[in-house]
């Protein structure tokens, strides 16, 4: 075999790597410029001496045939890169897109929450897809081994642009989808195959893919952590709410964005079950003054320290220290009980307001009598309103 390539011509050595019968060996350079010969692992090693040849035809003429090879070629190689079943679960680090996730994800700053904390930065992840290169993975011997092109060239092996993975097109896409599809489920243990399987779908706007496969996984894990990294705290709420986990619940809700409604009934849910300090703090955030101001009048001074304390770290702020002297505390309690009361006779003077403007602009008698008589106005309001009523007959 070696003694008829000597006689190929560089086409024929081209077409042979392109179709995965050339090289036939691999050379392990030692010192002295000596030079070993090792067979090739077709399944680990393969596809990435494909690689190159496809590329360098491409260079040349860029055919449609060409560039579904160079495609299908790609699943083959990514399939080196993940562990797998068929590879005998060889590359579990992921070291090949370590880079990668590193650059794409950075653990959110939210020391109380327990589940995957790993976030997408946007501008970063497009940037990794534009930028970095996959290398072969560590758990491949060989990759430090080098191989004679088709022009007798000694070369090493290829690096692959990221982009290409993710510029895949329709039917590759599938594949590849069902590839990771397939690692999720043979890793159950492995957070990186899943942040890896969300990056893919997230760039091909189908990140709610990813939701499907955690759920027809039973990987209750991820469907959390789908909804954290999508930004759907609501949801991430829930899943608390339904564990029982108030604490948790309590920050995830603070730092969601909710309409006074939601608020409410959140507060509802947590004096329910006797959380009075979550209670009173989302009845604040409702703006339902009234009954936060009966609730805070029935929380001690220590409560309320926890209480503050919890908000800071919701913050991101350093806690105060509770164990000595409440009198700090004292002063803020006083402070915010004041400001509840100053809220609610805001509150007593906007209902005022709307009820004068009605009565001005309807010479609504009965809603000025009833309103009185369920002492909803004194009566200096009661009196001022029937004079402007009369005034407006007039």
């Amino acid at each position: 075999m070696i003694q008829l390539q000597l006689f190929q011509k560089q086409k024929e050595r081209l077409i042979l790597g392109i179709q995965g019968s050339y090289p036939d060996f691999l050379i392990e350079q030692q010192k002295g410029k000596s030079e070993i010969r090792n067979p090739i692992n077709e399944p680990i090693s393969r596809a990435w001496l494909k690689h190159y040849f496809l590329t360098y035809k491409l260079r040349e003429t860029a055919s449609d045939d060409d560039i579904v090879s160079r495609d299908n070629n790609l699943l083959n190689v990514i399939g080196t890169t993940i562990p797998l079943k068929e590879n005998s679960y060889i590359e579990g680090t992921l070291s090949s897109w370590r880079m990668f996730l590193d650059s794409a994800y950075r653990d959110a700053d939210t020391p109380w929450y327990s589940g995957i904390r790993k976030v997408l930065v946007q501008d970063r992840f497009f940037s990794a897809i534009e930028q970095l290169d996959l290398e072969m993975p560590d758990s491949n011997s060989q990759r430090l081994y080098s191989f004679y092109d088709h022009t007798k060239t000694l070369r090493k092996f290829p690096r692959i642009p990221i982009k290409l993975f993710f510029s895949l097109p329709g039917n590759e896409r599938e594949k590849l989808i069902e590839i990771l599809r397939q690692a999720v489920n043979n890793n159950p243990h492995n957070i990186d195959v899943a942040l890896l399987t969300y990056c893919f779908l997230k760039a091909w706007n189908r990140s709610a893919d990813f939701l499907e496969i955690a759920r027809t996984e039973n990987r209750n894990e991820l469907e959390e952590w789908y909804f954290w990294v999508e930004g759907d705290l609501q949801s991430v709420g829930t899943l608390k709410r339904d564990i029982r986990d108030y604490q948790t619940s309590f920050y995830i809700y603070d730092r969601a964005i909710l309409t006074a409604a939601e608020y409410k009934e959140l507060a509802d849910w947590f004096l329910k079950e006797s959380e009075f300090k979550a209670a009173y703090h989302f009845y604040f955030k409702a703006k339902e003054f009234e009954i936060a101001l009966d609730l805070l009048q029935n929380i001690s001074v220590k409560e309320f320290a926890d209480l503050t304390n919890i908000r800071r770290i919701s913050r991101g702020e350093k806690i105060l220290d509770v164990s000595g002297d409440l009198t700090r505390f004292s002063t803020m309690y006083q402070e915010e009980m004041e400001t509840l009361r100053g809220f609610t006779r805001i509150r007593s003077a906007e209902a005022y307001k709307e009820v004068a403007q009605k009565a001005r602009q309807h010479f609504d008698r009965e809603t000025i009598e009833t309103k009185y008589a369920f002492g909803e106005l004194t009566d200096d309001e009661y009196n001022k309103l029937v004079r402007q009523l009369q005034e407006r007959q007039q």
